[in-house]
């Protein structure tokens, strides 16, 4: 008889509870975490903030007509073991935060030119630069370009639930992609890589839009000259902390975090 079969079939009962209650943990309640007053009043502060951006842009460039837009907002939070993992890789330390996303398409004619040199002046007023090639002209044939955001004196910090302005509030400043296309060209719109998830233990959808955007492209061209598509994202601000983490609700049943 083999004794190491009959070893691993005994043993096997014993190691999968050991297991469980070295990696599972108490993972963060998403939906009643994002239920409180404060939270509901922070993302509402958000969503006025990110479409301020938007209405700066379509102010500064009145020749743009939006034809739809996609949203993605949803909220994670992840408790690991230390068990979890290998000795060679860094440490996992508990996380909590939300991001929304927000992709505008709009449609405008002229000449390509002279209107993309206009929107690099209407983005520069809402404080939008490009991160790389600043001084080189923008060039139709490039197809897109991404943006870094600094405050200006018409668009600044986002306030807290307390109405205060703080820098310290962003851990991590907006990103702004911009691309655009003519008739004739490939008008492939990408999604954001977390869109179509559905909510998990770990994961939760706040809003997800039902549109196609890969449709909007198409829409734009069917009464316009060019596509444009804006795709901003943000991280919620002041919401992930060592000392925020330790207050916020949990499960009451540990379970293993799934991603």
């Amino acid at each position: 008889m083999k004794v190491r079969p009959l070893l691993i079939r005994t043993l096997k009962p014993l190691v999968r509870p050991i297991g469980f209650v070295l990696i599972a943990r108490r993972q963060f309640n998403l939906p009643r975490w994002t239920s409180r007053q404060v939270f509901v009043a922070q993302r509402a502060i958000v969503v006025a903030w990110l479409d301020s951006h938007f209405a700066a842009l379509e102010h500064g460039a009145p020749w743009l007509h939006r034809v739809g837009s996609d949203v993605w907002d949803y909220c994670s939070g992840l408790v690991p073991s230390p068990f979890q993992g290998n000795l060679f890789e860094p440490r996992r330390f508990a996380s909590l935060g939300c991001d929304r996303g927000v992709i505008a398409v709009y449609g405008f004619d002229g000449d390509l030119t002279e209107r993309l040199n206009q929107l690099r002046e209407a983005l520069s007023a809402a404080g939008w630069e490009r991160t790389v090639w600043r001084s080189r002209a923008w060039v139709p044939s490039d197809s897109g370009q991404a943006f870094s955001w600094r405050p200006t004196a018409a668009l600044s910090y986002p306030p807290g639930p307390d109405g205060r302005l703080s820098s310290e509030r962003l851990r991590r400043a907006p990103s702004l992609w911009v691309s655009w296309c003519s008739r004739g060209q490939a008008t492939s719109l990408q999604q954001h890589a977390h869109r179509t998830r559905h909510s998990t233990r770990n994961r939760l959808v706040l809003e997800s839009s039902a549109t196609e955007p890969g449709e909007l492209p198409d829409a734009a061209l069917e009464k316009h000259d060019h596509a444009l598509a804006v795709y901003l994202n943000f991280r919620y601000p002041d919401l992930d902390s060592p000392a925020r983490r330790r207050r916020e609700p949990r499960y009451l049943l540990p379970t293993r975090p799934v991603r």
